[in-house]
């Protein structure tokens, strides 16, 4: 045993347990500041004293990770399958109750984990009447779970309202700053905010709050809301401003066009220094130059043979680009899906693109992987990667990325249906993106 947590065993917490089918011969404790490593034997076992405070700490295996809560005194057994982790992650010892309870909450809320499209599809009512519904059931699992840790009780529920209210503000946050805004929706997010004193500056001291408190200024500061304007004035620290406006910045993309405008207003009035604002001035003009009918920014790369291919070479037909690159595993994933698109549409006036934004010192790479994944339609490599003026132009920041262009050269959409959607655990072929093409051809 360490010779520090024979000393007092009051001041440190003793973790200790077993590792099935281990990922590596180590694992990570890490939370805040604190990072320690701990060896695994040649049975997977561990054991080791940690100096540390009271709070939530992380537990990773070098593939997968869960969040334990963890306080001086605490003796803890952690045994686990890294076949099925999340499932058989188990807890015994002092500090057990917390944790199993942890273990069993991460699970129900996978379980009840929104899907990315059905979130999209969502109108605010549908989604408002299932995250409140997902919300009340963990709060009733925290009060049935029979621990009787007040600190650890208080703490995990003010985070799963923190949580609750960021989501709800990402998704209908439009709607409860809104003259017009739905009287359920309303009535209940003020219900919860009257909680809620903006003034503590401690209680916004860890990331779930402060993400809390970036959405819910943000789409108020948005909204032009006089009670959001005098919190960020008037309350919060510059330290939680610049948080703000790293918030809205993200808002600057083609993500949020719906709101661009909107966005793009908020900021340039909280925005003093001339180089930052020049910069969103650049971005957003930029954005708004690549609207439905604006005449596309030009390519012109080198293919797999070193020949050069350019957009206006395929004036007439329709130009799906796909924006990706070897390492990229979301690109990756869209292959099969892009290969079925391909097929479908061959006989049809439509080219497809796939362009590499890799290191052109890994052209070789690329070229490898064309061959591996018997890649079809048009291979090419942008000369720069992310610097590529095809890549600045369309102010891509994120791959994979796709892009529609007209028979005349004009963009039909710069950020473009994917081939596949994600749904309820599985890809599917996009109908979406099927749609497009056949109004455009």
């Amino acid at each position: 045993m360490n010779t520090i947590y024979s000393q007092d065993y009051s001041k440190y917490v003793r973790i200790f347990g077993k590792i099935t089918n281990p990922n590596d011969e180590k694992i990570l404790i890490r939370g805040g500041n604190y990072k320690k490593e701990i060896m695994l034997n040649s049975k997977g076992e561990f054991s080791d004293t940690l100096n540390i405070k009271t709070g939530y700490y992380s537990f990773y295996d070098f593939k997968e990770s869960t969040s334990m809560y963890l306080e001086p005194g605490y003796n803890l057994n952690i045994t686990v399958n890294t076949k099925e982790f999340d499932e058989t992650i188990k807890y015994s010892g002092n500090g057990e109750g917390p944790n199993n309870f942890l273990a069993n909450y991460y699970i129900f809320i996978e379980q009840n984990l929104i899907d990315y499209s059905s979130y999209q599809k969502m109108s605010d009512k549908e989604f408002f009447e299932q995250e409140k519904e997902i919300f009340e059931n963990s709060i009733s699992l925290i009060n049935r779970s029979l621990i009787f840790n007040k600190v650890f009780l208080e703490k995990q529920k003010e985070i799963i309202l923190f949580d609750h209210l960021r989501k709800m503000i990402n998704k209908v946050g439009d709607n409860y700053f809104s003259v017009n805004s739905n009287i359920d929706i309303k009535q209940y997010l003020d219900k919860k905010l009257e909680f809620i004193n903006f003034n503590d500056s401690i209680l916004f001291e860890s990331q779930l709050s402060r993400n809390f408190l970036n959405s819910f200024l943000s789409a108020g500061l948005v909204a032009n809301n006089p009670s959001c304007i005098n919190i960020y004035n008037e309350v919060i620290t510059e330290k939680q401003k610049k948080g703000i406006l790293r918030s809205l910045k993200r808002g600057i993309s083609f993500y949020n066009l719906d709101h661009l405008d909107d966005y793009y207003s908020c900021l340039i009035k909280l925005i003093d220094d001339e180089k930052t604002l020049l910069t969103i001035k650049t971005k957003y003009k930029r954005i708004k130059s690549l609207e439905k009918g604006n005449i596309s920014p030009l390519f012109n790369y080198a293919d797999t043979s070193g020949n050069n291919i350019s957009l206006e070479s395929f004036r007439d037909k329709l130009v799906y680009i796909d924006v990706w690159a070897t390492w990229c595993g979301p690109c990756k994933e869209q292959i099969p899906y892009l290969k079925k698109l391909e097929e479908k549409y061959r006989t049809k006036d439509i080219v497809f693109v796939s362009m590499s934004i890799d290191d052109p010192k890994d052209a070789i790479k690329w070229k490898k992987m064309i061959i591996d994944k018997e890649l079809k339609g048009i291979q090419i490599m942008a000369d720069k990667a992310w610097k590529s003026s095809f890549v600045l132009d369309y102010v891509i920041e994120g791959i994979p990325r796709f892009i529609l262009i007209d028979k005349n050269g004009n963009i039909i959409s710069s950020n473009a249906p994917r081939p596949a959607t994600f749904n309820k655990g599985n890809y599917l072929l996009n109908e979406e993106i099927q749609t497009i093409f056949d109004e455009n051809l």
